[in-house]
């Protein structure tokens, strides 16, 4: 093993050599760019450690392209994930990665040039006449790129992670909006002879997420038992509704239904029995409980635009369909519900990811929490 550094041009290159065991001839390989020769020789150190612990592997010419495409998107599809995350995983990858980085080989990859692709993707219009992505679009655009190179060096198409010091971009937070109590109560008494006013209240109530009303049936919902079971989604990839499951495990939970739900419910199923009846053959026996006067499952998109119409009407503060789940968490927790309580309820991980999106949501609770120990232990 042998290795050196020298100067091209304005940068500083390493260099070195190894025989290959197949053909017993010595290859020679280098890698440039640096910008002092200390840098290209701890480089160098690097590559010939490794080569004599034989951990060191010789980059394959891939394209950023290929390597997204042919190589890691390939087997993202292999480990079974939700259609939706396989959509936006392509998305990214058509729309921001390869028109910029495509042609890049991933060896030739630098933090230099990925920021450059951060300030392009800030700056360029987007396709909806935006000025440029937004910051979380853009984390997520870096993740990608990340996890993909740590992939190719997991599975021996790269030497090494080009990217691996690369910090993901910070982004501003999302405020996050929410009714208050007197907001919920005002919107559900204006919906209440809404077709949907069983979706609005499961929503206000009980922090469903959007794919999780939609992909409800009746065979889920327990009107005696007293709880709802959500194993079920219907989520829309690439504009097309699609059934599935919950992304997680504790996704995949039992909602409880109280003396206020359970006549909302049987109510709305009351309708559809109607329905059923009114349509003859023409009815469809889907038992969704979303779902249009055929009985046809409603598009998760159109359950949107239906809450944007009625929250237009109603003439309280907009937000969008999934601020209902926010809340209902924030009053649930406004309200003293334990935490853990609130988590189990939202399908959250665990109680630590509530109090991470929701800590705002509780102002004065540490303190009323305190004034309450100090007072059964001191007085």
């Amino acid at each position: 093993m042998k290795g050196s550094t020298f100067k091209r041009g304005g940068a500083w290159c390493a260099r070195w050599s190894i025989d290959d065991p197949a053909t017993g001839e010595r290859r020679q390989f280098s890698k440039g760019g640096f910008r002092r020769q200390k840098d290209a020789r701890e480089h160098l150190n690097t590559v010939l450690g490794r080569m004599a612990d034989g951990s060191w592997r010789a980059d394959k010419p891939l394209t950023v392209s290929e390597l997204l495409v042919e190589h890691w998107l390939e087997a993202m599809e292999a480990r079974d994930l939700r259609p939706s995350t396989i959509h936006q995983y392509r998305n990214v990858v058509r729309a921001w990665i390869n028109p910029y980085i495509g042609a890049v080989k991933v060896s030739s990859l630098t933090a230099k040039r990925v920021n450059e692709l951060v300030r392009t993707l800030r700056t360029t219009p987007t396709s909806t006449g935006r000025d440029g992505l937004s910051s979380r679009s853009i984390q997520l655009t870096i993740g990608i790129l990340k996890a993909a190179c740590a992939w190719g060096v997991e599975n021996d198409l790269l030497a090494r992670n080009p990217v691996s010091g690369v910090k993901r971009p910070r982004g501003a937070s999302r405020v996050m909006r929410a009714w208050t109590t007197d907001e919920a109560r005002q919107f559900l008494e204006f919906t209440k002879d809404d077709r949907r006013a069983f979706a609005w209240t499961l929503l206000l109530t009980r922090g469903l997420r959007r794919g999780e009303l939609c992909g409800l049936r009746w065979q889920d919902v327990g009107l005696d038992t007293g709880s709802i079971t959500i194993n079920r989604t219907r989520v829309t990839v690439a504009g097309k509704a699609v059934d599935g499951v919950p992304k997680t495990a504790a996704g995949r939970r039992a909602v409880p239904l109280d003396e206020s739900l359970s006549p909302i419910l049987r109510a709305h199923k009351a309708r559809q029995g109607r329905e059923k009846l009114s349509a003859g053959g023409a009815y469809e026996e889907t038992g969704y409980l979303v779902a249009d006067e055929l009985g046809r499952p409603s598009h998760p998109d159109s359950v949107s635009g239906w809450f944007d119409d009625a929250v237009k009407a109603s003439g309280l503060p907009r937000i969008r369909l999934h601020d209902c789940r926010h809340t209902a968490a924030s009053l649930m927790l406004a309200s003293n519900v334990p935490v853990k309580v609130v988590s189990e309820m939202l399908g959250h991980a665990s109680p630590t990811i509530t109090l991470a999106i929701y800590a705002h949501t509780m102002p004065g609770m540490a303190e009323e929490a305190g004034a309450a120990l100090s007072a059964s232990l001191l007085n």
